[in-house]
C-alpha cells in the first residue's frame, strides 16, 4: 500500500503533512529510480508552488538539470517532453483541491502518469537514500507556453464564430492560454475566474463549484469550467445544466466514430460513469471498458486497448491520439469541434443521446481515512439497506485517492429514492466511523 502518492500524485498542505523533507526526499528517490538527467516543471497558480519547487531541487544531484516553465495546464506536459527533449515532467499543482492543498505529479518521457509499481519502488527506496551535497537550481523558460499555445491552435480547424462562451479559469492554470486562444480564433466569449492571486484557485469557482458560472448564463450561451490545473472540464449547457464527463466523453466519442478516427470503437470510463452513459455506449455499438477511479487507471486501459477516448464524469478527458493525459482545453476545443461537425448545440445533443439517471454524490470529510476492514464493513452496511430499501440502482463508497475524504455515490432510477437512499447510507457511514 503507498504511503505517498494517491490517485493522482502527492497531495497535502505544505508546511504540514506535505512536508520539504518528504518532497526532497522523493526528489532524490526519483533520481535514483528514473534517473532522469533533464526535467520539466510547470505550476499553477498557488503561492506555494515555488517554494514547493526549491523543495524538489535540493533533492536532486547538481547533475540535473531542472527547467521552470512556469504556470501552464498540467496537459501542457507532453507538449514540453516532445518538444524540448526533457526525459522527466514534474508539476506541481493540488488540481482541483482547495488553494492551501498542493503537490506534485510526476510524468515520464513519453508524457503518461507513473505506474504504481513505480511509485511504490519510489517509496520503498527513500529509507535507503541521503540529499547530496551539492543540489541542483532552476532556470526559468518561456519557450513552453509557446509550443503548448501553438499545438493547441493547430487544432482549431472549424469556425468559432458561431459560439457564445463564458470560460470559468478557476483562477488557475488556463486562464491565459484560453484567453489568448479564444480572442485569436474570434470565438465571442467572456472570462470569470481568471484574476489569479496565489490565494483564490478553486475558490467558488471552476469544475467542481460551477454554480456561479450558471449564475453568469444567458440565454444561448454556454459555460466551460476548468479546474486549478486545467486536467478536467465540466460544460454547462444553454438551459444552465452541467454537463459531466460522461456527456463530453459521448459527444467525442461520437465525433471520433463518424470521422473514423475511434480505435476499435472502444471507450474507456470508470466505474463512476452514469448508468445513462453506458446505455449510450450500447445504444452506438461502442464497447465500454470500465476501470478503477483514476485518470492514470483510464490511461492504462487505454493504451491495453488501443483505444481513441477515455475519461471520467469528473472531467478528466484522454484523447490519445493528442495526449497520452487529460487535458481541458483539448477536451474544449473537441467538445466544440464536435458540435460544429453535427450542426447541433450542446442541449439538443444531450436530450438526444444521453437519458442520465439522478445521481448524488456526497463527500464526508474525516481525520482518519477508513482502513480495508472498515471499508468492507461499511459495504456490508449499504448492502443491507440496499436490500431493505429494494433500491432500483446502485451506490459507492470509496475513499478519494487526493482528498481526507470519503466518497458516497448514490444513484437510481429517480431523485426521491437517491434522496432517501443516499440520506439514510450517509447516516448509517457517520454513525459507524463515529463523525
Amino acid at each position: 500500500m503507498k504511503k505517498y502518492f494517491g490517485t493522482d500524485g502527492i497531495r497535502g498542505i505544505p508546511n504540514k503533512n506535505l512536508t520539504k523533507e518528504i518532497v526532497s526526499n522523493i526528489a532524490r528517490s526519483v533520481e535514483d529510480i528514473l534517473k532522469p538527467t533533464s526535467v520539466a516543471v510547470i505550476l499553477d497558480t498557488r503561492s506555494s508552488s515555488l517554494e514547493i519547487l526549491d523543495w524538489i531541487c535540493e533533492g536532486f544531484s547538481e547533475n540535473i538539470e531542472v527547467i521552470n516553465y512556469g504556470v501552464l495546464p498540467s496537459g501542457s506536459m507532453p507538449v514540453l517532453l516532445k518538444n524540448f527533449g526533457h526525459n522527466l515532467g514534474i508539476i506541481i499543482s493540488a488540481s482541483h483541491n482547495p488553494n492551501e492543498y498542493n503537490g506534485i505529479k510526476l510524468i515520464n518521457e513519453n508524457g503518461s502518469k507513473l505506474q504504481d509499481d513505480i511509485e511504490l519502488e519510489i517509496e520503498s527506496n527513500i529509507e535507503n537514500i541521503s540529499l547530496p551535497l551539492t543540489h541542483t537550481n532552476f532556470k526559468e523558460s518561456q519557450e513552453g507556453y509557446k509550443v503548448y499555445y501553438e499545438f493547441l491552435n493547430e487544432l482549431i480547424d472549424f469556425d468559432l464564430t458561431n459560439f457564445d462562451l463564458i470560460i470559468d479559469s478557476a483562477n488557475g492554470s488556463a486562464y491565459k492560454t484560453i484567453d489568448e486562444l479564444l480572442k485569436i480564433n474570434n470565438c465571442k466569449f467572456k472570462m470569470i475566474a481568471n484574476e489569479p492571486n496565489g490565494e483564490n484557485i478553486n475558490l467558488d469557482s471552476g469544475a467542481t463549484h460551477t454554480n456561479n458560472l450558471i449564475s453568469k448564463l444567458k440565454s444561448g450561451q454556454i459555460g466551460a469550467a476548468f479546474d486549478g490545473d486545467a486536467d478536467r472540464l465540466i460544460m454547462i449547457d444553454e438551459n444552465g445544466k452541467n454537463c459531466n464527463g460522461d456527456v463530453l466523453i459521448l459527444l467525442i466519442a461520437k465525433y471520433l466514430s463518424s470521422t473514423n478516427q475511434l480505435n476499435n470503437d472502444v471507450v474507456v470510463s470508470t466505474v463512476m460513469s452514469n448508468f445513462g452513459f453506458k446505455n449510450a455506449m450500447e445504444k452506438n455499438n461502442f464497447k465500454n471498458v470500465e476501470t478503477a477511479v483514476g485518470d492514470k487507471y483510464v490511461a492504462e486501459a487505454m493504451l491495453e486497448n488501443n483505444a481513441s477516448i477515455g475519461g471520467e464524469q469528473s472531467g478528466h478527458i484522454i484523447i490519445s491520439d493528442k495526449l497520452p493525459v487529460g487535458d481541458g482545453l483539448l477536451t474544449l476545443i473537441y467538445s466544440l469541434k464536435a458540435l460544429s461537425f453535427f450542426k447541433t448545440t450542446l442541449l439538443q445533443f444531450r436530450e438526444e443521446n444521453i437519458e442520465e439517471y439522478p445521481q448524488k454524490l456526497v463527500n464526508i470529510k474525516l481525520n482518519k481515512m477508513p482502513d480495508t476492514e472498515q471499508l468492507a464493513e461499511l459495504e456490508s452496511i449499504a448492502k443491507m439497506l440496499f436490500e431493505l430499501e429494494e433500491l432500483d440502482g446502485r451506490y459507492l463508497i470509496r475513499n478519494s485517492g487526493t482528498e481526507p475524504l470519503l466518497r458516497v455515490l448514490v444513484e437510481a432510477s429517480d431523485n426521491d429514492s437517491v434522496e432517501k437512499f443516499s440520506n439514510n447510507l450517509v447516516n448509517k457511514i457517520k454513525n459507524f466511523l463515529q463523525t
